[in-house]
């Protein structure tokens, strides 16, 4: 993706319903059902409405540890999944 890609302000899809169940957490988006990562949880978990792509990954990389840049790279492909799922919507930038 390019960096305008990074300052797209991700939402969650109006279909979508999450749960923690027995510490995993769950999406569903129509019959579909997938459980995320712990840091693919993180990475939701993130997403209100405000956070741009980029803000995300900064925080991805201050939770985990890990090279900013790569943690920016590893939100935008979830958040493009995640929007390709319909679990999120991606405004254009």
């Amino acid at each position: 993706m390019t960096t305008s890609a990074a300052d797209v302000v991700p939402q969650l899809g109006l279909q979508a319903r999450f749960r923690r169940f027995r510490d995993k957490t769950l999406i569903a988006v129509g019959p579909n059902a997938m459980e995320l990562s712990d840091s693919a949880a993180f990475i939701l978990a993130c997403v209100d409405g405000e956070r741009s792509v980029a803000g995300i990954g900064a925080l991805l990389a201050e939770e985990y540890g890990i090279d900013v840049d790569e943690a920016v790279t590893d939100a935008l492909d979830l958040i493009g999944q995640l929007a390709e799922c319909k679990v999120l919507d991606l405004p254009s930038a």
